[in-house]
């Protein structure tokens, strides 16, 4: 990890908005300074729909960090997600001279030569050309083709790209705070930093962040990210289910979700009541406990099925080996860990918590906070830098002479002027 100073996340969801601001500390882990948490007002599935709300709820949570850390930032990494978001894996060619050794250039080129074979509108964007591996003379499985010997070089990328208007929407609602966008990166892929091992992604896992909108998903295998998409179910499905089949407010419902919630309905007494108030009545009536989780079970069923389908339509549900792992809030529901191993196939299936924190490591140890701490340690590995930019010394020196002049000289010279 690059010494970095100070750096910063603003994940931007459906739920909620997550910033937070760390510092690389000397054993290379990161030390979290300030967290903001705010509920999140003007987006649906990761695309901005009101401006104005989305600007303030951005606002808040970046405030709420500042405070914390006692420190501004003038940049910060922002994720993306959403249904616009599309990936593929495509394959570059380069040829090297005979004998000659390959050099960044070639790797350059290669890579360029990948993305070249992407036919994008121009209402789409590129934001990740993520390397799986290269390919030299035909032996693929390569990871550093630097200084080896080849007459083909052919760099295997797969390229993620957005549309455009939601990305620079994101990116408005953020800046509109004072904030520069230093990059948007596809939430998964931060995610993955926080919370996957290195062991899981060279035997194939499988990351899942069930999020408020959407479900991000995300394939790894052979050490590099193999598959990437998203499907629009999600918690708030789940939240909204219950609001109309009990006839309840949204708030109420996930109050409800939250607190009596199970992703089986023999995980608890079933006829147990829990008091709700119907919306246009003052009256509380009782519902079941184990209508509750009946709701709940139907849509989570939905969400695994609808990965599986995700997967095998991009040919590698059959690469998963070492298992799946959960992030986001709707991870956290009782029984959700059983229930994906069920429906998946019995596979091992764990809950992602933030790796690679030192400072405050208790405090982000929800998996709500993992894609947070994913674009920060993505920061901090590329050397980035939330602070504004310092300022020239002659400029400190004006500052200085304007200072002194407001708080001493003018008073003096004021009180002899006329009238005074």
């Amino acid at each position: 990890m690059v010494e970095a100073g100070y750096v910063a996340g603003i994940d931007v969801g459906t739920t909620k908005i997550c910033t937070l601001i760390a510092q690389t500390a000397a054993n290379g882990q990161l030390d979290i300074l300030g967290v903001g948490l705010h509920p999140s007002r003007g987006l649906r599935s990761g695309v901005v729909v009101d401006h104005a709300q989305a600007v303030k709820s951005v606002q808040q949570s970046v405030t709420e960090a500042e405070q914390m850390a006692q420190l501004p930032i003038a940049r910060a990494y922002v994720g993306v997600t959403g249904a616009h978001i599309k990936s593929r894996n495509v394959t570059g060619r380069v040829r090297v001279a005979s004998g000659d050794e390959i050099t960044s250039e070639d790797v350059e080129q290669a890579i360029q030569s990948a993305c070249d074979n992407v036919a994008l509108p121009h209402d789409r964007e590129i934001i990740h050309t993520l390397v799986r591996d290269f390919t030299i003379d035909g032996q693929r499985g390569v990871k550093r083709p630097l200084g080896m010997h080849a007459a083909r070089l052919d760099a295997n990328i797969h390229v993620v790209s957005a549309a455009a208007g939601a990305l620079r929407n994101v990116a408005a609602a953020v800046e509109e705070t004072g904030v520069q966008v230093q990059k948007q990166v596809l939430e998964s892929v931060a995610t993955s930093l926080a919370v996957l091992a290195e062991d899981e992604s060279d035997l194939g896992v499988v990351l899942m962040d069930i999020g408020g909108g959407t479900t991000d998903l995300a394939i790894f295998a052979n050490g590099a990210i193999a598959h990437s998409g998203a499907i629009l179910v999600a918690g708030n499905h789940i939240t909204s289910d219950i609001a109309k089949l009990l006839r309840i407010s949204y708030k109420q419902a996930e109050e409800v979700k939250k607190k009596f919630g199970t992703a089986f309905a023999d995980m608890t007494n079933g006829d147990d009541p829990v008091l709700v108030s119907e919306i246009g009545t003052h009256e509380q009536v009782r519902v079941p406990r184990g209508l509750i989780a009946d709701i709940i079970q139907a849509r989570l069923v939905e969400i695994f099925q609808l990965t599986i389908k995700n997967l095998e339509q991009a040919g590698m549900y059959d690469t998963v080996t070492s298992g799946v792992v959960l992030t986001g809030g709707g991870s956290q529901l009782p029984g959700t860990l059983e229930m994906a191993s069920e429906i998946m196939g019995n596979t091992p299936v764990r809950i992602g918590s933030a790796r690679g924190v030192g400072r405050m490591a208790n405090r982000v140890a929800s998996p709500i906070f993992a894609t947070g701490v994913g674009l920060v340690l993505y920061a901090a590995n590329e050397g980035a830098d939330a602070r504004p930019p310092a300022t020239p010394y002659y400029l400190e020196l004006v500052e200085k002479a304007r200072s002194w002049w407001r708080k001493y000289a003018q008073p003096r010279i004021s009180a002899y002027l006329p009238g005074n």
